[in-house]
């Protein structure tokens, strides 16, 4: 399954020419009635989509979609400039299919960023983000169940009480150097009703399929969360797992879990209407970032 941000790897560059795509299809599926799009070759879509990690380049692709059906095309002649606490840092460099990046500027943890785009086209366009800090994995176990086909994880790690966190949790498996985003499963409650299935038979809803939780249910600062992954769910021998605990800012968050609502729109009768989350001013899309760390366990 392809679900962004939960099958994807966030740092693969492929991400945004197919994140592009599919924004602008689901943006234009499921607007409000009160949202006034345009639908013709005069008046395009400005789109920008960038999800970026503390320590990597600050980079944003940016596109526009013409008529209908839908023609997407990558903008190369804009002005973008990037602002690090207000201080300009110089604007970015195109490259290629709609990308462009600053080089030798790396994101840095708890700082505001804030993206100005020009062109002759089109209105200014601004939007911004403040990156959140890495929270480290203290401790991973890993429980094999062979009786029952799963592999059990338990993960521990340090919430800040003092204010509302956002976290996504990846598992992937690793073989001959190769590492695939895999399902897991959990009854945590945590993970209440965005799994797709799960032990206390939560009913699935628009967030099943989400990796995305908030400490909202937290019962204290060191959290533990136990999920497994089942053996009949991939033909490969993994060797290694890679657990992946993602700190995200609230715009992450409310994008994720958005995207994910669209993509189970079609599944669920009567679902009210549901719009892809933007944090952009004067143009649709998505300005955002996360810290990772990670964890690697052998197989037991």
């Amino acid at each position: 399954m392809l679900a962004i941000p939960i099958n994807f790897n966030p740092l693969n560059m492929n991400y945004f020419k197919l994140l592009t795509c599919l924004f602008l299809l689901l943006l234009l599926a499921s607007c409000e009635e009160e949202e006034e799009l345009p639908q013709t070759k005069s008046d395009p879509i400005t789109s920008i989509n960038s999800l970026i990690g503390v320590d990597s380049l600050i980079k944003l692709n940016l596109s526009k979609s013409i008529g209908s059906p839908v023609e997407i095309q990558y903008i190369s002649d804009a002005k973008i400039t990037a602002y690090k606490n207000d201080k300009e840092l110089g604007e970015l460099v195109y490259r290629e299919n709609g990308t462009y990046e600053l080089p030798n500027q790396y994101m840095e943890s708890e700082t505001e960023y804030e993206i100005t785009i020009t062109h002759p086209s089109f209105n200014t366009i601004t939007t911004n983000t403040i990156t959140p800090e890495k929270i480290l994995i203290n401790d991973i176990k890993i429980l094999n169940e062979a009786s029952e086909g799963k592999t059990t994880f338990e993960l521990k790690f340090t919430d800040d009480a003092s204010k509302s966190n956002y976290y996504m949790l990846l598992v992937k498996g690793i073989s001959n150097n190769n590492s695939n985003v895999i399902q897991y499963y959990s009854n945590d409650i945590v993970f209440e009703g965005n799994l797709n299935v799960n032990d206390n038979g939560f009913e699935q809803n628009m967030l099943r399929g989400s990796r995305s939780f908030s400490d909202e249910n937290f019962e204290s600062s060191q959290v533990e969360i136990s999920f497994y992954i089942l053996a009949n769910d991939f033909f490969v021998d993994y060797q290694e797992y890679k657990i992946e605990l993602y700190h995200l800012n609230e715009d992450y968050f409310n994008y994720e879990r958005s995207f994910v609502s669209l993509e189970n729109k079609g599944d669920i009768p009567f679902s009210n209407k549901t719009n892809l989350y933007s944090n952009v001013e004067g143009a649709f899309g998505i300005f955002t970032s996360y810290a990772l760390d990670y964890k690697i366990v052998p197989k037991q």
